[in-house]
């Protein structure tokens, strides 16, 4: 998008099927409508005010639509429809249009949009993308490119995303000789891994998790890599050596029946804070299943006026909490200055 707006006055942006949501403003409908959450961060970062939410995200799979289209409750006619009316709108006000698909090619077969289809219909060029690596990166983008194929959609390079950067050199090269040589499309280009972008921050995990932080609530925006998350099944002394010496900025995880470690941890905070030795910048993570483990409200009430120190509860034990986070991507976030700013 940075790219094109220094080539082009007006670049519209659109993301015709989308699946994570938020609510925004229309100002053409004056009323709240629901967009792709990457809609909010595109419109936002690039100014993109010469075109309007309304006509940024024309289809939103939210839970439960898939079972009403596959009844017939909803149109596969209209959603065509409103895919094109929102292109044609964008289109009139943009010198040039950018689109976002979701995931894969195939993504939204069920609901008969799936992004190649989608390209068809309006007739657009796609970029492929895949993540870093040789053999499993070009097997994975070859099922892509099959179902382009079925759709009469030119392909109009490729990019790998997530290279390791003592790979790439090695992957820049290969990868350029093999898409000539199969596809006779270009390798665009090649983008080395930033780890950071892959840590997500406390304000990520309250949307995974559907909760919100019960104190730190200043601190929704510092970053945990994953690398740094610390299940407590020790003593509390140990526990306290480790807070004390260990990486500054660790999500520690810990049961909700460990009164022992909150409160633990709770001290801990004032007591640095009152040294001053080091900035505190732990995060702790309270896991308990839903309708057997709470937190007691005599616990609870001690974090009311803890400012600082960010305390997040969650209804799952230890060992999913920890495996959700493990398999969870976080995505850039208008909000999330510093990573936006990063990326």
């Amino acid at each position: 998008m940075a790219g094109l707006q220094k080539r082009f006055p007006k670049v519209g942006f659109i993301k015709p099927v989308g699946q994570q949501h938020v609510t925004v403003h229309s100002d053409t409908l004056g009323k709240e409508i629901r967009v792709d959450k990457d809609i909010c961060l595109l419109k936002e970062q690039f100014h993109l005010d010469h075109i309007d939410y309304r006509h940024m995200s024309p289809v939103i799979i939210p839970r439960g639509y898939t079972k009403d289209y596959i009844e017939g409750k909803i149109s596969h006619e209209e959603q065509l429809k409103d895919i094109e009316h929102a292109y044609e709108k964008v289109s009139e006000a943009s010198d040039v249009v950018l689109m976002e698909g979701t995931g894969h090619c195939a993504v939204g077969s069920v609901v008969g949009v799936n992004n190649a289809q989608v390209a068809g219909m309006l007739g657009a060029s796609m970029i492929l993308i895949a993540n870093g690596g040789l053999g499993s990166a070009f097997d994975e983008l070859e099922l892509n490119r099959v179902l382009c194929e079925k759709y009469n959609v030119p392909i109009a390079g490729v990019v790998i995303n997530k290279v390791m950067p003592n790979k790439y050199d090695q992957t820049k090269h290969y990868m350029s000789k093999a898409f000539q040589d199969s596809w006779g499309v270009p390798l665009l280009g090649c983008i080395p891994d930033r780890p950071f972008l892959g840590c997500p921050a406390l304000a990520d995990l309250e949307r995974l998790f559907k909760t919100e932080l019960v104190s730190g609530q200043k601190h929704r925006f510092r970053h945990y890599s994953v690398d740094d998350m610390n299940l407590i099944t020790t003593s509390l002394t140990r526990f306290l050596e480790n807070i004390r010496t260990k990486h500054p900025r660790t999500l520690y995880v810990c049961h909700v029946t460990r009164d022992d470690i909150i409160l633990g941890f709770m001290a801990e905070f004032q007591r640095n804070r009152r040294d001053e030795e080091r900035p505190f910048e732990a995060s702790l993570l309270v896991c308990g299943r839903k309708g057997k483990y709470q937190m007691a409200d005599e616990v609870r009430d001690m974090f009311e006026g803890l400012d600082g120190a960010p305390v997040m509860v969650v209804e799952y034990s230890t060992h999913q909490a920890m495996n959700m986070i493990h398999n969870f991507t976080p995505k850039l976030n208008i909000d999330d200055k510093n990573r936006v700013r990063k990326a």
